[in-house]
């Protein structure tokens, strides 16, 4: 071909990458451009279909004047022409070897290859493994690359990528016999079958359907040409297929044969595959419960000009890694869409599944058009994907079953779309799957605790929205922990908790258990079974009873709240003890914040102020800080009664907020009184005890208490004038008032 020859720019409106069988033709018609007419073609991806510039000035008229079919044959399979009982693919056998047209050569002599391997394999008994081999390792070379598509060798096994179905036939259908049936009439070397040849060929490519279509059966290429019941208003209805659009898709799939070694390297059958991935649980919108599926075919969409050695580049690489491997599920092309992990140049990727429907048949079914951009906070899944598949056994129980498909469908929404809130419910939906396995106990003795992940990143991703209160809350709430103390029997000493280790079935590690050990029941139980106000005012009465075993306790007189910890803003807890937040969704956020390590990380809130204050939690907030007394630093700070909790639960609201006015005042505060009628239920104040407290002082200076001045012996009345009016600007009996 002359360097100088005039190049065409050929818009093929008809050759879409939806449905499956127009991509695969569009890609066949671009690999036999570069290879028999020009091989310096490119190709493109429009909106409005193929673009192929080439020195091919007509593709209809090469087509049907030129194109030489490449050897298709699959002689292992039943129905494809070399059984005893194959009549019909028999006969289109015969047709093509008594053909007179010369471009149908190479598949005559594929033919007779095939012929001697099968009478081989019917006298030793061969299975199809065997059949495979030896053919291969028999045939021209032209037939390796049919071969290496429907079939993939690895220690002596036959493994099926799931597009050519299972060794290129889908049931009782074989491709490659349909592919000989559209030859025969495409190739017809009369002048009414070369026009009807080049008819199909404008149709196919202009999208246009003038001329009456082929009885061919299309399988699960194209859903809408398949047939079957309900595809007629009269019912059922046979399979139509343009022949060209056959006889190129299966041109195309051998595309997606390429480089199947490099990754064998990972898995011998699975990672083969060319942009294929096994099946995820979200299936797709139409689909049905329990629906069989072979497995998903991602197709590479390109909108710059590639040259076939370019493709073939592309498909040979089959690039999609996420954490350094082959994608071999969804979940994970998705994060190498979202993660730089596909080759350069690829715009979108049109998700297919391979399901099965319309009885035993399979359709590729379009899923979703995925677009590759750039969102590296994808990457966090990786940080906590490995104890799950730990958990995966088909012996586990139901409830573990049913906790694992939440977590995939919650983590595939993450790599596919990002984001604070996708993120949320995935590590949600982790803490659910850690208590569904830490109640089985069999589940327990096989699966290690998890090591949650350090949060601050987790964090930082989470604080790129406007935060909440019930975000703010949960972070304080699971960023709490205890600090270690002495070990029973004074040798050593213990490991702290943290929340997670409160409401989770896990105990801290220790040089026995470096990874902590399960538990039978939470040291707080009933987290996610009971209100989340309930369970909170039982950790804040456990709080209670075991603060006296941590170091430094001697420095307080009464029971601190949790000591470690992000402070939540008081405003934040005043709500939460109102009932103004959210419980739904204050649930969701802590079991995100559950699912992470927050040792080492810290933070700070901004936000407006309280619109309603708790009086009663405005004086229990410094006490469970610890109050102490600025004219004597060495004196203990004033904490928490120790069954003030328990009291608090029981509904004891006012005798507590009296307690908490006595000790205040030992402090030197006069404090509001109680209210008549309490505004919250003691469990909701408990509850908004637990997490540390920003604020609190400015509250109960300006807001819940005054200072009581030490008076003087003298009798000049100065220091009793200023108390006096002190006491006129903020009256406690008043201010108590006006709170209700």
């Amino acid at each position: 071909m002359s360097e100088t020859a005039t190049r065409h720019r050929h818009l093929l409106t008809g050759l879409q990458p939806e449905p499956l069988g127009s991509y695969l033709a569009g890609l066949g018609l671009t690999r036999l451009i570069g290879e028999q007419a020009d091989p310096t073609a490119t190709a493109a991806w429009t909106p409005n279909g193929l673009a192929i510039e080439t020195t091919v000035e007509d593709f209809a008229v090469w087509l049907a004047d030129e194109y030489v079919p490449t050897p298709v044959l699959s002689p292992w399979n039943g129905g494809s022409g070399f059984g005893e009982k194959d009549k019909e693919p028999k006969r289109r056998i015969k047709q093509i070897l008594s053909h007179p047209s010369v471009r149908l050569g190479p598949l005559r002599d594929a033919i007779a290859v095939a012929e001697q391997v099968t009478n081989k394999q019917q006298k030793g008994s061969w299975d199809k493994a065997r059949v495979v081999q030896e053919f291969r390792n028999r045939c021209p070379d032209a037939l390796l690359a049919w071969i290496d598509a429907a079939v993939v060798l690895a220690d002596q096994q036959a493994f099926f990528p799931p597009l050519l179905g299972t060794g290129g036939n889908d049931g009782r259908l074989d491709f490659s016999t349909n592919f000989h049936e559209c030859l025969i009439e495409l190739l017809d070397v009369t002048d009414k079958g070369r026009a009807r040849s080049l008819a199909c060929a404008r149709d196919l490519l202009t999208g246009a359907q003038a001329e009456r279509l082929a009885s061919v059966a299309v399988g699960q290429f194209d859903p809408a040409l398949a047939g079957g019941q309900a595809s007629s208003p009269f019912g059922a209805a046979g399979s139509l297929v343009n022949p060209w659009e056959y006889v190129l898709l299966v041109e195309g799939a051998l595309l997606f044969a390429s480089g199947t070694a490099r990754r064998h390297q990972h898995d011998i059958g699975r990672a083969a595959r060319p942009f294929t991935v096994t099946f995820s649980p979200d299936g797709s919108a139409n689909g049905a419960v329990g629906e069989e599926s072979r497995g998903e075919v991602w197709v590479p969409v390109w909108s710059q000009p590639c040259t076939l050695a370019e493709i073939r580049q592309l498909f040979g690489e089959a690039r999609a890694s996420w954490r350094g491997r082959p994608a071999q599920q969804a979940v994970e092309f998705y994060a190498a869409t979202r993660t730089l992990g596909v080759a350069r140049g690829i715009d979108e990727f049109v998700r297919y599944g391979l399901h099965r429907r319309n009885g035993l048949a399979f359709v590729a079914v379009p899923l979703e058009r995925v677009h590759v951009c750039s969102r590296p906070e994808v990457g966090l899944a990786a940080r906590i994907e490995d104890w799950v598949r730990l958990v995966r056994n088909p012996e586990a129980s139901s409830a573990i079953g049913a906790a694992t498909r939440l977590f995939d469908q919650a983590h595939l929404a993450y790599a596919r779309d990002g984001g604070p809130t996708r993120l949320r419910d995935m590590l949600a939906a982790l803490t659910r799957l850690e208590q569904a396995v830490g109640r089985s106990g069999r589940a327990r003795g096989k699966t290690p605790v998890r090591i949650p992940p350090n949060a601050r990143d987790f964090l930082a991703e989470f604080r790129r929205v406007n935060e909440c209160s019930e975000f703010r809350v949960a972070v304080g709430l699971a960023s709490c922990a205890t600090l270690p103390g002495p070990a029973p029997g004074g040798s050593g000493k213990a490991s702290s908790r943290t929340m997670r280790q409160i409401l989770l079935p896990v105990d801290p590690a220790d040089s026995a258990h470096p990874r902590g050990r399960w538990r039978d029941s939470p040291v707080v139980p009933g987290f996610g079974l009971r209100p989340l106000r309930q369970v909170l005012a039982d950790v804040l009465a456990w709080r209670a009873r075991t603060a006296t075993e941590e170091r430094g306790i001697e420095a307080f007189h009464g029971v601190p709240t949790f000591r470690h910890g992000i402070q939540v803003l008081a405003g934040d807890l005043h709500a939460l003890a109102r009932g103004q937040l959210d419980e739904t969704a204050l649930d969701l956020w802590l079991r995100a914040c559950l699912a992470l390590s927050w040792r080492n990380v810290s933070g700070r809130w901004s936000g407006a102020g309280p619109a309603a204050l708790v009086p009663t939690l405005g004086l229990l907030h410094p006490l469970a800080a610890g109050l102490g007394d600025s004219d004597e630093p060495g004196k203990p700070k004033l904490g928490l009664g120790p069954d003030w909790a328990v009291r608090l639960v029981a509904g004891q609201v006012a005798s507590v907020h009296l307690d908490a006015v006595r000790r205040l005042r030992q402090a030197g505060w006069d404090a509001v009184p109680s209210l008549d009628v309490p505004a919250v239920d003691g469990a909701s104040v408990a509850a908004a005890l637990v997490p540390r407290c920003s604020g609190w002082r400015w509250l109960m200076e300006h807001r819940f208490a005054v200072r009581i001045r030490a008076e003087l012996e003298d009798d000049d009345g100065t220091d009793r004038a200023h108390r006096a009016e002190r006491d006129d600007e903020i009256n406690p009996h008043e201010l108590a008032e006006e709170m209700s």
